[in-house]
Parts: structure tokens; C-alpha cells; sequence
């Protein structure tokens, strides 16, 4: 996944970016490569930019491209407004 070309975050709102703290515990919400939505409880491992690309390192190994991400604990990406209400217990 660090190989994805696709448009860097140069946007983020403030309160999403706030929630990007290496070595906290938080709930992520992402979409897999294949539009799966996947709800996780983890700890975030570090936050990487490069070459115009960021990542979050999940402390299970997973690498999610920042353009994946949904949310984190709580903190709704402004690429996908949309999913405000979305709820999955799943």
C-alpha cells in the first residue's frame, strides 16, 4: 500500500489531524483497496509522508493510506462527509 500514487492529503481539517497521534489507542474506520469498511480498535503506530503520499502504521503490521481513512476515534475525515451518520456494529 505505501506504493499508492494517489493525490496527496494537503487538506486535512484540523480536528481529523488532531486525532493522528502515534502511540494512542483509538478506533479507525478505513476502506480497504477493495471499498471494504473495516472498523478497527488500535494503536497507532506512526503517521509517514512520502514522496507525496501519506500512511498511518497500525501497531498490527497494517499500513492504511491516509486517503482510506474515515475516521479516527470519532474525528470524521472531510474526504468522506458523507459517512457522518454511517454506523456499522457489525
Amino acid at each position: 500500500m505505501k506504493s499508492e500514487t494517489s493525490q496527496p492529503y494537503s487538506s486535512l481539517d484540523t480536528e481529523f489531524r488532531d486525532a493522528i497521534i502515534p502511540g494512542k489507542f483509538v478506533r479507525i474506520e478505513y476502506l480497504t483497496d477493495l471499498n471494504e469498511f473495516i472498523k478497527a480498535d488500535v494503536t497507532l503506530k506512526q503517521y509517514v509522508q512520502e514522496n507525496g503520499t501519506e500512511w498511518l502504521e497500525l501497531a498490527t503490521g497494517d499500513v492504511v493510506p491516509l486517503n482510506r481513512v474515515v475516521s479516527i476515534s470519532g474525528k470524521l475525515s472531510p474526504r468522506y462527509p458523507g459517512y457522518a451518520n454511517y454506523s456499522c456494529d457489525c
